[in-house]
């Protein structure tokens, strides 16, 4: 998420940040070393991955957290309810949507492409192409 988009989102529910000089850290198991334990060749060996992001500090309203509990209640619980593919449907949507962000940032020619892709689509859906 880009910055501009968290600070939109914290000006729209009146969030004030107060710190973002601390460090969250999570660790994220990686299989590097498949089999190649020469005591024992079936076991898989695992590593953990330190990851580490900005950890903000923030003051909220109660009614700003109620209102986006209820939010993501409604949204994620219900989608979750009515079954576990409309909820799986998301999230490979969610996760299609940062593979194609990742490979717009990697590669320049990606993101020309898809901002023609994103032009040709207005104009052809304003009835001008």
């Amino acid at each position: 998420m880009s910055d501009d988009a968290v600070k939109t989102f914290c000006e729209k529910h009146n969030i004030v940040l107060v710190d973002k000089n601390k460090r969250a850290h999570r660790y994220h198991k990686v299989n590097l070393n498949y089999f190649r334990d020469p005591m024992d060749f079936n076991m898989v060996q695992e590593e953990l991955v330190a990851l580490s992001e900005p950890l903000y500090t923030v003051e909220i309203a109660e009614s700003e957290l109620q209102w986006i509990a209820e939010f993501e209640a409604q949204v994620f619980n219900n989608m979750n309810e009515h079954g576990s593919q409309h909820y799986m449907l998301f999230n490979v949507m969610m996760e299609q949507k940062e593979k194609e962000k990742r490979l717009k940032v990697k590669y320049p020619a990606v993101k020309k492409a898809y901002e023609h892709y994103s032009l040709i689509l207005k104009l052809a859906e304003s009835g001008e192409l």
